[in-house]
């Protein structure tokens, strides 16, 4: 059944050190019970350490050619895959044919609550997980809501008693623990719980969801439309924690009263809702701030089951066409007949709705789906589409002026981007995934967008170009995208006529996050790139910054801000110009992320494998992780001093280096990893015996 721990220990497995080591290709997928094979397919290959030009045509293959790459990929690997929350037989065929039994020890691991399936999958006999018993269950909710501290002797009789009354199921005693955990830690409080969990007992054997609801009733009021929204999302998915904390934003849930960022008082909301075990972290980010989450199937369904009572959310889903005039629409199509379904069996909803989501594969590419949006959404706030058909953006979206947040996701070329998007005053996230056929700039109406804090553009969608001599630009308003918080283009186009990149970086002084890559359109403009680097001056509030595709860094560390938090560089030649030392110079930089993928900008740089770095004394004086990747380093020389604060270092396919750097000095490093990375593996062998840090080499090297 759901909430025995079958994920949980799959993980345990999956992260593993020496699982880790011996696997050198891993793979984790969530199947669900709506099993999309193409999508499972995706989200495995993606995982891989494929070229990049490969990565690019993987959206427009067919199952059966996502079958033959995959197959062809790990024929000559050792690999892991594991495939969560599988419920049909057919589902493991349709996709049995992409795994090569090479004979070199890879394996699979599935998760399912249909043993049927198990014994279908493999021959093996399935392990199946039991309850706890009482003992295993106090020992668990000690430590859920003590955290290693030890339980007071008083405590521990009601504490074993509400143990107890969850019946052995982990589930129920984590989340049940997690709403203790912020309570008095009294007798009085504890046996109150007693109580609840004794009324529950007493009505019938359906203790789970009781305990779960009972979880939601305790939370906080602010904290409520936080975990309902969970159920928008489909079942399974790791949901990306920024695009929640903007969706967070754009509806209103977060009180903020204070000098902090709001995204910041929102990731504050969801790591309160990590404390009290409604959420599961799904990934972290390289600084251990959490990445991704996601939510177990019996709390979705809580989410789904108290939102339609309270009209606060409905989710549509195949043939589920009923409505109950909610104020936010989730449709769960698999394809364009469901959602056409859904518009024919309720031409007319709630003029109440706030938010409109659309998860599936194919789904309002028609005229008619759009008539009926705007019909029905006219004070809409949230647009949220994962997959768009349609040629051109439609024009009456600018019609929707309550807008505060818009995503959209296009399958194919857009042949029109309307300058009316400017109309959309309310705006405060923009995500447009797609390509411009034309390869024009995006109009300038983008610039009336004054409340626009979130900026997302990717596959070739650039910003318009500066045009000096045009006596109206709309770069000239001071109020131009003045509150630009998060800006991420795909690309900046170089301008053929003038010879250079746009200077437009420089127009957004509040800008905190910066994503910019640039686009060659011949070798010989490469070293026109540093003149875009002069306007990051100007970004004062800038924290996060990743650069790709650029030939050199300038050697001025003057050029850029000082309040640099973490810097990733893709593509990026260093050592010409000084570019490493110059880094090394960013006072608060804390995470450095080097990333090359073989890219040669210039013939005259492809002779240049024998890149020595060096690494000054008191250089990166805040560094605490640092991770190279694919780089094409063949010395690297540590002075004493260098790196003072450094805890994490990960390389990656950096198999060039032969001398590897002393790093004695390093007594801070508490993380080392080595990935296909022969060069260091023994030094970090040794090393290791010295500084006592945690260390994986994967694949490992014999002893």
């Amino acid at each position: 059944m759901g909430g025995l721990g079958k994920t949980t220990l799959a993980k345990k497995v999956f992260n593993k050190i020496g699982v880790m080591s011996h696997f050198n290709c891993r793979a984790w997928v969530y199947a669900s019970q709506d099993f999309r094979a193409r999508d499972l397919l995706l989200q495995i290959l993606k995982q891989m350490q494929i070229p990049d030009g490969l990565r690019r045509k993987l959206e427009g293959m067919s199952e059966d050619e996502l079958i033959k790459e995959l197959f062809e990929y790990l024929k000559e690997e050792r690999y892991l895959i594991v495939m969560d929350d599988i419920w049909t037989t057919e589902d493991w065929d349709k996709i049995r044919n992409a795994f090569p039994d090479n004979s070199k020890g890879s394996r699979i691991l599935i998760t399912s609550r249909i043993k049927k399936v198990a014994l279908h999958v493999s021959h093996t006999l399935p392990y199946d997980l039991p309850f706890l018993n009482e003992e295993d269950s106090w020992e668990l909710f000690k430590k859920k809501v003590f955290r290693g501290k030890t339980c007071p002797v008083e405590l521990e009789i009601p504490g074993r008693q509400i143990a107890k009354g969850c019946r052995g199921l982990p589930l129920s005693i984590v989340v049940l623990a997690g709403i203790l955990t912020n309570k008095e830690k009294s007798f009085h409080i504890w046996s109150k719980y007693v109580g609840h969990v004794t009324t529950f007992l007493a009505r019938d054997d359906d203790i789970c969801p009781k305990i779960l609801f009972l979880s939601y009733t305790d939370l906080p009021m602010f904290l409520k439309p936080c975990f309902l929204y969970f159920g928008i999302f489909p079942e399974d998915i790791e949901i990306p924690v920024r695009r929640l904390m903007h969706l967070w934003v754009a509806e209103g849930f977060i009180q903020h009263n204070d000098d902090r960022n709001i995204e910041d008082v929102a990731e504050g909301y969801l790591e309160e809702l990590v404390d009290r075990s409604l959420i599961q972290v799904a990934s972290r980010r390289i600084d251990r701030g959490i990445k991704t989450c996601r939510i177990h199937d019996l709390l979705r369904d809580l989410c789904i089951k108290e939102s339609a009572e309270e009209k606060f959310l409905e989710v549509q889903s195949r043939n589920n066409f009923s409505t109950n005039n909610s104020r936010r629409l989730s449709i769960l199509g698999t394809d364009g007949s469901s959602t056409r379904g859904y518009m024919s069996s309720n031409p007319s909803i709630s003029i109440y709705a706030r938010s409109l989501f659309y998860f599936g594969n194919d789904g309002f590419s028609d005229e008619d789906a759009w008539t009926w949006v705007h019909k029905n959404f006219k004070l809409v706030r949230v647009l949220n589409f994962e997959i768009l058909r349609i040629p051109a953006m439609p024009k009456s979206l600018a019609k929707l002026i309550h807008l505060r947040y818009l995503r959209m996701e296009f399958s194919n070329s857009l042949s029109v981007f309307p300058d009316c998007i400017g109309n959309l005053t309310n705006l405060e996230t923009l995500y447009v995934k797609g390509s411009l056929t034309d390869r024009s700039c995006l109009p300038n109406g983008i610039f009336r967008l004054k409340r626009l804090r979130n900026l997302y553009l990717s596959d070739r969608l650039p910003l318009p170009f500066i045009r000096k001599k045009r006596l109206s630009s709309p770069w000239d308003s001071k109020e131009a995208l003045g509150k630009l918080e998060v800006l991420s283009i795909a690309f900046l186009l170089y301008d053929r006529q003038k010879k250079s990149f746009p200077v437009v970086l420089g127009k957004f002084p509040n800008v905190r996050k910066l994503k910019i890559q640039f686009e060659w359109c011949s070798f010989d403009f490469v070293w026109q790139a540093p003149n875009v680097f002069p306007c990051l001056r100007y970004l004062n509030h800038l924290e996060i910054l990743r650069i790709e595709d650029c030939c050199m860094l300038p050697p001025d560390p003057n050029l850029f801000p000082s309040t640099i938090t973490k810097l990733t560089l893709k593509s990026v030649e260093l050592e010409v110009g000084g570019g490493l030392t110059m880094l090394g110079k960013l006072p608060q930089l804390r995470i450095l992320k080097l990333e090359g993928r073989g890219y040669k900008p210039n013939r005259a740089l492809e002779t240049q494998h024998d890149i020595s770095i060096r690494v000054i004394a008191d250089s990166f004086p805040q560094l605490h992780v640092l991770k190279l990747n694919q780089m094409k380093i063949k010395e690297w020389k540590q002075e004493t001093g260098a790196m003072p604060s450094l805890i994490r270092l990960i390389i990656i396919e950096c198999n060039e280096l032969i001398s590897p750097p002393e790093l004695w000095s390093l007594t801070t490093l508490r993380d080392v990893k080595a990935i296909r990375s022969s060069g260091w593996a023994r030094m970090l062998r040794e090393l290791q015996k010295e500084v006592g840090f945690k260390l994986l080499i994967q694949p490992p090297i014999p002893d």
